[in-house]
């Protein structure tokens, strides 16, 4: 497909001296699951490609050493495909995939094209899976943290007692976090990162264009505010607002009416305001043990039955004692918002979504292969005070044609699409170096510093690393060549 030929797969998967095909690896698939039936996880004979699948959502045989889901193996999902219905199917392994989202992603890291005659071929077709389905999200997100780390603690143990190389595949992201690799989940991540030999490769997120950052310095004695929407009919919204501890900011939130919550301080802790069909929550929290900043969270909840106050909010921020007067601020992402909730005065740069701003991991963008620009909607970076350069790189992300969770394809565009180019890259690398003997450490930091090398930087008028294009497009077979021709060891 465009997509492959464009990131330099497709080149890789057919000529010498390559011929990669994912061979020896694993690609481990944290999302919302996957139809195990669809032809481009099976083998011509009909059995499965998928080594494991860990449903969190189905409860009743959990993973040895764990307390939620159910574990499917092999065994299981080939019992299940030798019967003709779907429904007889889904009676020995209920694990199914609804969205759609986990089954199209799985696909482009390593679907084989079956069901379209080998013309829809992911990138590491014979590479095999593991696949984690994530627990029921809570109100505010797709999933929460705590599933994602399970997630990766048990691909990358199955990974170990397999004795295969993983690359692993999170194609989401939260608003949730500081947004500068120092949150729970992120530094998981990066520990995770140096175990085995593996890779963790995290999607940028779709906030580019989502209008749900701001940012801005406030003086000593100053008083600075923003504004932002909320459409008719919205029944939850949060605000994170991150600021440094050696500064004393207060904040007033302001409802559409004109009522105020009067002025909040950081001794406060947490409180409740009543802004006319609108339950204002406020909270302070931090200094955080990780970066020693603090987080002002906001949430409105619609009183008794009705909707959140609808049109524009205002939150003012006094400069108390200022040091350094920087602000950063977050509402929920257009997944979870909407496009009708968005701040009034956005900024794009620094949407990058919790957690692909962690520094070990690889984290990646989308841009449209057929026009050769930037996806409107890819996260920008870098960090929050540019602690960290985010995104790494960029893959293709625009309409991509990859399986459907109802057979078939579809086509579909996000930095979700763009990762598991990415993932599927990592594999082959991983087949070319420790699979084939030619670099045994071929993961984590290294394999890393080789992707970028490789990236193609030819953009006219950008320098790199740039905010948006990472240091460049994936190009796998460049990497290729530079390892084959000028590895150091």
């Amino acid at each position: 497909s465009a997509s492959m030929i464009s990131s330099c797969i497709t080149q890789v998967q057919n000529q010498r001296p390559y011929l990669l095909r994912g061979n020896g690896v694993l690609l481990g698939i944290i999302d919302s699951g996957i139809n195990y039936s669809h032809p481009d996880f099976r083998y011509d004979n009909g059995e499965t490609r998928i080594a494991y699948i860990w449903d969190q959502t189905i409860s009743g045989n959990p993973p040895e050493g764990f307390l939620i889901g159910t574990e499917y193996t092999r065994e299981q999902i080939n019992e299940a495909l030798s019967k003709p219905t779907r429904q007889e199917q889904l009676a020995i392994v209920p694990s199914d995939d609804f969205r759609g989202h986990g089954t199209h992603v799985a696909g482009i890291a390593g679907g084989n094209g079956r069901a379209s005659n080998g013309q829809y071929v992911g990138a590491a077709p014979e590479a095999e899976f593991i696949i984690v389905k994530l627990g029921a999200p809570g109100q505010e997100d797709f999933v929460r943290s705590v599933e994602i780390m399970l997630a990766v603690k048990y691909v990358i143990e199955k990974a170990m007692e397999l004795g295969k190389p993983i690359a692993i595949n999170i194609s989401l992201g939260m608003s949730e976090g500081p947004h500068d690799g120092t949150s729970l989940l992120e530094q998981y991540l990066d520990d995770a990162a140096l175990l085995w030999r593996c890779n963790i490769v995290v999607g940028a997120g779709n906030e580019g264009a989502a209008r749900n950052h701001t940012m801005g310095v406030v003086e000593q004695g100053g008083i600075n505010e923003f504004q932002f929407q909320i459409g008719e009919s919205v029944s939850y919204y949060k605000l994170s607002i991150w600021i440094s501890f050696i500064d004393n900011m207060e904040f007033e939130i302001v409802s559409p009416s004109g009522a105020s919550t009067g002025i909040l301080s950081y001794p406060q802790g947490a409180q409740s305001y009543i802004l006319g069909s609108t339950e204002v929550f406020t909270t302070f929290v931090g200094p955080s043990p990780l970066n020693g900043d603090i987080e002002f969270a906001v949430f409105l909840i619609p009183l008794r039955s009705a909707f959140i106050s609808p049109g524009v909010w205002t939150v003012r921020i006094y400069g108390r004692e200022i040091v350094l007067g920087d602000y950063h601020v977050w509402g929920p992402t257009s997944d979870t918002a909407g496009i009708d909730n968005y701040i009034l005065t956005n900024v794009s740069g620094i949407t990058i979504t919790t957690p692909a701003t962690a520094q070990f991991v690889i984290s990646v963008g989308a841009y449209n292969s057929r026009t050769q620009q930037i996806a409107p909607f890819s996260g920008r970076g870098f960090s929050r005070d540019d602690k960290v350069i985010k995104p790494d790189l960029v893959a293709p992300g625009v309409n991509i044609i990859a399986p459907s969770y109802t057979g078939g394809y579809q086509q579909l565009s996000g930095t979700s699409m763009a990762t598991p180019h990415v993932t599927g890259s990592v594999a082959l690398i991983m087949e070319w170096g420790i699979v084939r003997g030619n670099n045994l450490f071929m993961y984590g930091e290294n394999l890393k510093a080789y992707l970028l090398r490789g990236a193609v930087r030819n953009i006219p008028g950008v320098t790199f690393p740039n905010p948006s294009w990472g240091y460049g497009k994936l190009c796998l077979q460049n990497t290729l060549d530079i390892l084959r021709t000028q590895q150091i060891i």
